[in-house]
């Protein structure tokens, strides 16, 4: 990417890249390993002279820098063949000039010597740590390579970067620490070191999204190969666009929406510039006499603004499309009402401070009260309040005065234009938001799991078809997952790898909401429902419908719901395994939930699978004994488990989500 730097971060990189070079020179000379000539921005190797705080590193420190240059190096080779790329750094890569096995051969050489260069610092504690990053990066690569063509969610990208480029960073940054046998700095130093490499690859992949950014590599790139990239989260969309949409696709992106909202990449970069903040002031409390990272953070990010700005003047040049979706399942462009716009900001003040929301939460959610219970009471205000701002979200469709679907949407526009300022930290004048989201914000946490709770919200406006569960795990993600999400980011844990899972177990109780009350939404007219599901056990629309009339179950009913709650059943112990990750205070009420919550699944049985005329709930002694089952099995599961989530396996197979065919949604 283009950045501008500082002249002393410019000195500094050339001088490390001198003394990398000769060193590089020495190990050949005695080992016959590849003499490689480290090129691009050096950033790991700066990030690992930067953490130690030395203005010339010893050897060993140098000798550690090279081997995490040498994997860097290696995969820069591999990615041009897997990409097909004709560039890098803006010459012909070497898979151009001279083919891919001697790309392939070169990469595989300095790949293999990096480790014998690793092992010549004599630290053990940092070998482990490099072969670590080693071999993460490559799964990185590989989950990325799996998820081509897939439109993914927020937590399973992050889960791919932490992999594909936080690794080597983290290892860079917790270098100096190893080597002097000091843990506790290097976990921090790595987790800070892991952080910025996800950020510099969130760069990257804003930077391929702007036709007009310099790269070394041609644009759109990831977009064109259908790579799914964090940027497009902000779209609204489900689905990549089709080849004839493509250019009208990537211009949206620049597009200011109609109304005082952003464009979709204006939003990305401020989501983005808030990451980057927060990481430049934990790094200073780390590191308060380095200005190297925080310099090249802030680079990046002035990249980004100016590419931004250069491409938003650009895409005035196009005629605006009609007013609208953005995408399927999108928010709707149109201004919002003023008329609407008084009627959600009167609704919502009215819901008033903690008190109405803990009032709230008591009335409409039992269950996951039951287990709110046991958070101490300043968590148990932000739950509630997140809950409320839910349930005031979703009663902005199902219990508005008028069912008019341009009313309702109009409705949601109002709403997240108010959420949208209140993150932003401006004064809505309703508590709910200015606390809520204002908190959300300070401890950085995006928007956007509000936005597309909304999004979720919007997609019932005009119920529609889930071909599969891939289809029905889209809709889920934003009606539940985001909720998990949000609430694991609030309370300070941010590990991809655990953020996926609770993703999973909001899948897990969207998917207990949708079996238990199967025949309730068929009376307003909306089925969840798998239809290929449905298909396979061969159950129909009319079967259903007789059923739900007072007819006998469906052939087949029995089967079909068995499966489904084997699909949910699989995705609660996924997520009961990362509970131990999370923070104390936090882990017995998830623990609770999930086991409470799952223990529906157990009445729907006992009711004979009937969800067509009979609601299955649990009564409060059967909570009492799941609750206490669930804090003995989490026990049992803290054992052997360490704070950073390590335990759990990274990249663990979890049910596809939503495919590019997708096109569900309004």
């Amino acid at each position: 990417m283009t950045s501008v730097r500082s002249p002393g971060a410019i000195e500094a990189t050339e001088r490390l890249r001198a003394a990398l070079a000769a060193e590089a020179r020495t190990l050949h000379e005695r080992l016959g390993i590849p003499e490689p000539a480290p090129g691009g921005k050096m950033l790991r190797p700066l990030m690992a002279r930067a953490a130690a705080g030395l203005h010339d590193p010893g050897v060993e420190v140098l000798r550690g820098a090279l081997a995490i240059q040498m994997v860097h190096e290696a995969s820069l080779l591999h990615d041009d063949i897997l990409d097909d790329c004709a560039l890098r750094r803006g010459e012909a890569s070497l898979a151009a000039r001279a083919g891919l096995p001697a790309a392939l051969v070169e990469g595989d050489h300095l790949l293999t010597s990096a480790y014998r260069v690793a092992a010549s610092t004599g630290s053990l504690p940092f070998v482990e740590c490099f072969s670590r990053a080693v071999e993460r990066t490559v799964a990185g690569e590989k989950a990325q390579a799996r998820a081509a063509g897939r439109w993914l969610t927020e937590a399973e990208y992050r889960e791919i970067i932490a992999g594909k480029s936080g690794e080597l960073f983290g290892c860079a940054a917790s270098l100096a620490a190893h080597l002097r046998n000091d843990p506790e700095a290097a976990a921090r130093d790595r987790a800070l070191g892991a952080r910025t490499g996800e950020i510099y690859q969130m760069v990257d992949d804003f930077l391929d999204l702007c036709p007009s950014a310099r790269l070394g590599k041609p644009p759109l790139l990831d977009l064109k190969q259908r790579k799914w990239t964090w940027p497009l989260a902000e779209t609204g969309a489900l689905a990549f666009p089709d080849p004839s949409g493509f250019d009208d696709f990537v211009v949206s992106l620049f597009r200011p929406e109609r109304g005082s909202a952003p464009s979709p990449m204006s939003r990305a970069r401020d989501r983005l510039a808030a990451r980057v903040n927060a990481l430049i002031r934990d790094w200073n409390t780390a590191h308060p006499d380095d200005e190297l990272v925080p310099g090249f953070l802030a680079s990046w990010l002035e990249s980004v603004n100016a590419t931004l700005e250069r491409e938003e003047a650009a895409a005035q040049g196009f005629p605006q499309g009609p007013a609208g979706r953005t995408g399927p399942g999108g928010a709707v462009a149109e201004a919002p009402s003023d008329e609407a716009a008084a009627a959600v900001h009167r609704e919502a003040a009215a819901l008033g401070g903690p008190g109405g929301w803990q009032a709230s939460f008591a009335t409409h959610a039992r269950t996951f009260r039951f287990a709110a219970r046991l958070f101490p009471a300043e968590q148990e205000r932000l739950v509630a309040g997140v809950y409320a701002f839910c349930r005031f979200t979703d009663d902005l469709v199902d219990h508005a005065p008028d069912p008019d679907p341009r009313v309702l949407e109009a409705r949601l526009r109002a709403w997240t234009g108010l959420v949208r300022r209140a993150w932003s930290h401006q004064d809505t004048g309703i508590p709910l938001l200015d606390e809520v989201l204002g908190e959300t914000a300070r401890r950085g946490v995006p928007v956007l799991y509000a936005e597309e709770l909304i999004r979720g919200v919007a997609m019932d406006l005009e119920p529609s078809d889930y071909p599969d569960m891939a289809a029905l795990r889209g809709y889920s993600y934003r009606v539940a997952s985001v909720v998990g999400l949000w609430l694991t980011e609030l309370f300070g844990t941010h590990a991809p790898v655990v953020l996926r899972r609770a993703e999973a177990l909001g899948h897990a109780m969207q998917l207990t909401n949708i079996l238990r009350d199967v025949g309730e939404d068929w009376g307003r007219g909306r089925l969840y429902l798998p239809l290929d599901r449905m298909a396979a056990h061969g159950v129909d629309r009319t079967s259903l419908d007789e059923a739900v009339r007072g007819g006998t179950l469906p052939e087949g009913w029995i089967p079909l719901m068995e499966e489904l709650l084997g699909h949910a059943e699989a995705d609660y112990q996924l997520a009961f395994d990362a509970i131990p990750a999370l923070p104390v205070f936090f882990q017995r009420p998830v623990a609770v939930a999930a086991r409470v919550y799952g223990g529906i699944h157990d009445e729907i049985r006992k009711n004979g699978y009937d969800t067509l005329t009979r609601r299955a709930w649990t009564r409060f002694p059967t909570k009492l004994r799941l609750g206490a089952r669930a804090l003995l099995e989490l026990r049992r599961t803290r054992r052997g488990f360490t704070s950073s989530g390590e335990a759990l396996r990274p990249f663990a197979p979890i049910a596809p989500l939503p495919p590019a065919v997708l096109r569900g949604g309004p």
